[in-house]
């Protein structure tokens, strides 16, 4: 005779032989793994790509500056158009900064364009990075004053 125990045991034991369920038991599993994977590439990409405008907005600004009667003007409104014409619908007023810096305005002066842009970073309440909420991507160029025509 089979006591009550003894059939709820083979009831468990023919749960667990059965595959139903398994599928969606290994998804929720590994979803949250892939998520973070996905959205680490996505936020990888938002800083290659905030590099790569920081590195040719400050090259805009030193060739601006060089060609200008006021370097630092110049440069700053040649990395801002090229800023906003490059990374539409980014947030420029608070975190783009450009520093100038020049020896002299006479030809064959150096002027020295620094550009840092702070990329928000996604995962800032998951793990704590050293820099907070956000990344600073730094770009800077050095060219020669050239003389005006």
């Amino acid at each position: 005779m089979k006591t009550p125990n003894m059939k709820r045991l083979k009831s468990i034991k023919s749960l667990l032989k059965k595959d139903r369920g398994s599928a969606l038991l290994e998804f929720a599993l590994i979803a949250p793994v892939l998520f973070l994977l996905f959205a680490g590439i996505v936020q990888f990409g938002f800083i290659i790509n905030a590099k790569v405008v920081v590195n040719s907005a400050s090259y805009e600004g030193a060739k601006a500056a060089t060609m200008s009667e006021d370097p630092v003007s110049g440069a700053s409104q040649a990395v801002l158009e090229y800023a906003a014409a490059s990374i539409p619908g980014w947030n420029l007023d608070s975190r783009l900064e450009i520093e100038t810096s020049n020896s002299g305005n006479k030809p064959g002066d150096e002027v020295t364009v620094r550009v840092t842009y702070y990329v928000p970073v996604f995962f800032s309440n998951i793990v704590s990075l050293p820099g907070g909420s956000q990344m600073s991507v730094i770009g800077e160029s050095t060219m020669q004053i050239e003389e005006k025509e």
